[in-house]
């Protein structure tokens, strides 16, 4: 929920305004056929009591502005603040019922129904607003970036995986000479059941692995969970990933299966092995 501000008597999204994105690809995407929340100004205008000769029918209630919710007044044209909630048009025809006015004082229009009403012709129908190459285009992109996200959706592996090797220190001596690199691990199920990963990994040089807290090379991770985790590689005295300053290597994060269902996904993580250098 977009965070509120109370100024002036008025809630104010300020999320919406500075935020979202959607104000600029509305302005954006917006010509001068697009259908949008309008003040029809040359029939409300002058505004004031009702049954004053010369006054229009707008009668300044600013039911219009207590109702929306960004505190915005439609009357003064379009801005970029305006969400096209719709609550101002709801709330100008509760208005004109009450005093016998007809409604679309506040509604929805174009520009060019703008003028077209100006010189007293009837505005174009909706379906010559919607039906028009822009909006086609604009729905034919727009349904290839949906479709797209859907098949990728379908094609993701079950398994993300982050990989952060620890830099404070870049690597530990230990007693015997070996040299000790460590990473954290973070595992994300996306199975709907309990999965058994194991962790392996692949260099020039050969580095054994071991997994903090852990029997063997795999853990168990739960259902639709992230489980953090610390893997340790260490090379052995004299040997080449010990001697090297860096030395690439993969991380292999395989699927191992649950009790019911075997595994199928693997992930491969490019990471480095930090020796002692020349």
């Amino acid at each position: 929920m977009a965070t509120t501000f109370f100024f002036g008597g008025f809630a104010r999204e300020q999320i919406c305004i500075y935020a979202c994105p959607w104000p600029r690809i509305q302005a954006a995407m917006m010509d001068e056929d697009t259908l949008t929340i309008a003040y029809r100004d040359w029939r409300g205008e002058p505004r004031g009591k009702q049954g004053v000769e010369g006054n229009g029918d707008c009668i300044d209630c600013m039911a219009c502005v207590n109702v929306c919710p960004m505190g915005i007044d439609i009357r003064n044209g379009q801005q970029m603040a305006c969400i096209t909630c719709g609550l101002c048009i709801d709330a100008c025809n509760d208005i004109m019922d009450k005093i016998g006015k007809p409604h679309g004082l506040i509604g929805y229009l174009a520009f060019t129904d703008e003028t077209r009403e100006r010189e007293g012709k009837p505005p174009k129908s909706v379906w010559n607003h919607v039906f028009r190459p822009r909006t086609i285009l604009y729905t034919t992109l727009w349904a290839g970036i949906g479709i797209g996200l859907i098949v990728a959706l379908f094609l993701r592996t079950e398994i993300d995986v982050n990989v952060t090797p620890v830099r404070n220190p870049t690597f530990v001596t230990l007693s015997d000479g070996s040299i000790r690199n460590t990473y954290d691990l973070r595992l994300r199920n996306q199975h709907g059941d309990d999965r058994w990963f194991g962790i392996s990994a692949t260099s020039e040089a050969p580095l054994q692995v071991t997994i903090e807290g852990a029997e063997g090379l795999r853990v168990l991770v739960p259902a639709n969970e992230t489980l953090q985790t610390r893997v340790y590689l260490t090379a052995a005295p004299d040997s080449p990933a010990a001697k090297a300053d860096r030395t690439d290597l993969t991380l292999w994060i395989e699927d191992k299966g649950s009790a019911t269902e075997p595994g199928t996904d693997r992930v491969a993580k490019e990471t480095i092995f930090n020796g002692e250098g020349n």
